[in-house]
């Protein structure tokens, strides 16, 4: 099935499975638990489907993922 929407992007941002910060293909899908620091604080996120650089550990994120560490951090911080 196809859409008529066509894509606003023409490019994709990276090469599929090549890692934008060092180059290498050696790029995995995985889902595990994510500790980020935003400013002085510390946030783990469990089980968080990204990609991971074998080579030089960048992490990845797609869009969904993205959504939700921008939630959670927000949600976080109303709370404290």
């Amino acid at each position: 099935m196809s859409s008529s929407r066509q894509s606003s992007q023409t490019e994709p941002v990276r090469s599929r499975g090549h890692c934008p910060t060092c180059g290498s293909d050696r790029v995995i899908k995985t889902e595990e638990d994510v500790v980020l620091r935003v400013g002085n604080r510390r946030h783990r996120f469990q089980q968080l489907p990204h990609e991971r650089c074998l080579a030089c550990g960048e992490r990845i994120f797609d869009l969904d993922a993205s959504r939700r560490l921008d939630a959670l951090i927000l949600k976080r911080r109303r709370a404290a």
